[in-house]
């Protein structure tokens, strides 16, 4: 497994890697239009590469391409979580959500945040977040639920 910055040439494998995941995993916990509609986000690739690319976003990679990628704004947020539906619970996204707490100990950042979906919640809270908050947003005309979390950072955040 291999752990790197994101680039230009990656948009059309994340984007895809986005769309499925969603598309795969959402009928535990969404309806079909909840999860088109989430789905369709990466179907604007100029929208989605402003997703990916106004962050610090790292990849992870094997011997099968993309299986993952999470990103980073230099306040704190972390704005995506993302592993590829046939690679879930084998620690991929621990790996991802390390790298950024390793990227914001480096930085004077002292409140990483982030808006967790079902998907990511659990993954959040196993590396300490604290679920403040629930939001309900509109994207699309759909309505969301959204869980805010906040890991507030001390010194070190090496695990």
């Amino acid at each position: 497994m291999n752990i790197r910055l994101a680039e230009e040439s990656d948009l059309a494998e994340l984007a895809a890697l986005y769309q499925h995941t969603v598309l795969q995993h959402g009928p535990q916990h969404y309806s079909l239009v909840q999860m088109q509609t989430w789905a369709s986000f990466a179907e604007n690739l100029d929208l989605f590469r402003h997703f990916i690319f106004d962050a610090t976003t790292y990849v992870a990679t094997d011997e099968t391409g993309i299986v993952g990628f999470a990103g980073i704004e230099t306040n704190g947020h972390i704005r995506s979580t993302y592993v590829r539906g046939d690679r879930l619970h084998q620690g991929i996204g621990s790996m991802l959500l390390q790298a950024l707490l390793n990227d914001a100990a480096a930085k004077p950042v002292t409140r990483l945040y982030a808006e967790a979906s079902e998907f990511s919640l659990g993954l959040f809270q196993k590396f300490g977040f604290r679920l403040y908050d629930t939001e309900a947003v509109d994207f699309g005309g759909v309505a969301f639920t959204r869980y805010l979390v906040e890991y507030l950072a001390e010194g070190s955040v090496e695990r």
